[in-house]
């Protein structure tokens, strides 16, 4: 069971890693280009805005943090920018896995964003701690929706890379290839098939449709009942006693042939128990 099957419910898992490459790629580019513009004076803007809240200013561990920040500012710089490049390299990585349907090239960047998602709720935590003796509580409230939401968003990113990771375990599995192919673009249904024998060999059986079809409401059928063995012997008869002649012309019936071989001819004739003499056709031909 994976976590999720598409991204926001509109697009692929496929296509919401590669968004997320792009967006982290473009936030460790930003961060790096700032560090560069600036250095170590946005360390220092930071430490003055902790040191002016007088909640941290009396806690012992910021101190700390503090004495060691402003100990090893250039340290301190040198590694942000160093984690800074590894996530886009991982970015870059991700995006090509994502693209590939390699899983292990998206593990790194699942790290990355993980770290990420821990250090947002951390900064969102300590960011509001420090804004409620600032600003008023409705920009408070404004500010905690918008932190709030942006943490949730990087955790929605980090389970959909996990998802992507779980998809490309099934789709590697054995008993997905054996069923879909080796493909998982072009999925091939009903591929599972006697071993030596290909699928379009041997079609699958589909099963025979049978539709019932109920009569309306009202609707007589009598006349589509099937008829008795007696009822077919009168139908019968009475085809017999139907004149056929008359759908044909006589002489198509006894051409003159015919009857000169019958009034020469010797005997009488027989056909089907009934005798006719020579002397009624005579009588038809005249008629003709």
């Amino acid at each position: 069971m994976v976590l999720m099957r598409s991204y926001f419910f509109c697009a692929s898992v496929r296509l919401g890693v590669l968004i997320i490459c792009f967006f982290a790629m473009c936030k460790s580019v930003i961060i790096m280009y700032v560090i560069f513009n600036n250095g170590t004076a946005f360390i220092f803007s930071v430490i003055r805005i902790f040191e002016n809240d007088a909640h941290y200013r009396t806690s012992s561990i910021v101190q700390e943090s503090i004495n060691w920040v402003e100990k090893y500012p250039r340290e301190i710089m040198m590694f942000v920018q160093l984690y800074s490049f590894c996530h886009i390299l991982s970015c870059i990585l991700g995006a090509f896995g994502a693209y590939r349907l390699k899983k292990y090239h998206v593990l790194p960047l699942v790290i990355f964003e993980f770290f990420y998602t821990v250090q947002i709720v951390v900064v969102a935590v300590i960011s509001l701690r420090i804004a409620r003796h600032v600003v008023l509580l409705t920009t408070l409230i404004v500010l905690t929706l918008m932190l709030t939401f942006y943490a949730m968003l990087v955790a929605y990113d980090t389970l959909a890379l996990i998802a992507f990771i779980e998809i490309m375990v099934v789709v590697h599995s054995e008993k997905y290839q054996r069923l879909y192919g080796t493909d998982p673009l072009n999925p091939i249904v009903y591929r599972e098939q006697l071993p030596g024998k290909s699928t379009v060999e041997n079609p699958p059986t589909q099963p025979q449709i049978i539709i019932y079809v109920m009569p309306k409401v009202g609707q007589k059928l009598w006349h589509l009942q099937p008829q008795k063995w007696w009822k077919d012997d009168e139908a019968h008869l009475m085809d017999l006693d139907v004149d056929s002649s008359q759908h044909f012309h006589r002489q198509e019936l006894v051409s003159n042939v015919l009857l000169r071989n019958a009034v020469n001819g010797e005997g009488f004739l027989y056909r089907e128990n009934e005798l006719v003499t020579s002397s009624t056709f005579h009588r038809f031909g005249n008629d003709v």
